[in-house]
C-alpha cells in the first residue's frame, strides 16, 4: 500500500510553495540538501527546488546530492542526483522515493516524469494521501 501521510505531505508542499516544485530536475538550486533544511525564498532569481521524488527523499530524512555537473536534470547522463541517509548507501533519489512513497514501478513512473503536468501530479497525490492502493490514472485522464 502507498505511503498516504508522505503523499499528502508532499501534495501540501507543491501547493503551499509552488515555486519550489520543479518537475524538471530531482533537486535545483543547489548540490546538496541536508534533512530538515527549509526551502526558503531568500532570492527569487537562485532557490532551491525539488520534484515529487526529491520532496519525498527529503521529507523522509534523506541528504539529497547531485553528482557530476550540477547543471543538469532527469534526462542528463552526466549528472544524477543520490538520496542517503546516515550510515546507508546512496540511491538514486527516484529508487528511494518510490521506495518511500511505497509506488509501484509504474505509477513512480508516470508520477516522477518531467512531462507530467502539475494539475495531474497533484491529482495523482491526492488519491494516494486518501488512501487509494495505486494511482488511478484513468479517473485523472492520463
Amino acid at each position: 500500500m502507498p505511503n498516504p501521510e508522505l503523499a499528502a505531505r508532499v501534495r501540501s508542499a507543491i501547493l503551499t510553495r509552488p515555486r519550489h516544485y520543479d518537475p524538471s530536475a530531482w533537486l535545483g538550486g543547489t548540490t546538496l540538501l541536508q534533512p530538515g533544511t527549509p526551502l526558503v525564498d531568500t532570492d527569487p532569481l537562485c532557490r532551491t527546488t525539488l520534484c515529487v521524488a526529491g520532496y519525498a527523499a527529503h521529507f523522509t530524512g534523506h541528504t539529497l546530492e547531485v553528482a557530476g555537473d550540477p547543471a543538469g536534470s532527469h534526462d542528463s547522463s552526466a549528472t544524477h542526483t543520490l538520496a542517503h541517509k546516515p550510515g546507508s548507501q546512496p540511491l538514486p533519489v527516484w529508487i528511494v522515493a518510490q521506495r518511500e512513497l511505497r509506488l509501484t514501478g509504474n505509477d513512480a513512473g508516470r508520477l516522477f516524469a518531467s512531462c507530467t503536468k502539475a494539475g495531474t501530479v497533484l491529482a495523482a497525490l491526492a488519491q494516494l494521501a486518501g488512501g487509494a492502493p495505486r494511482i488511478h490514472w484513468d479517473a485523472i485522464g492520463q
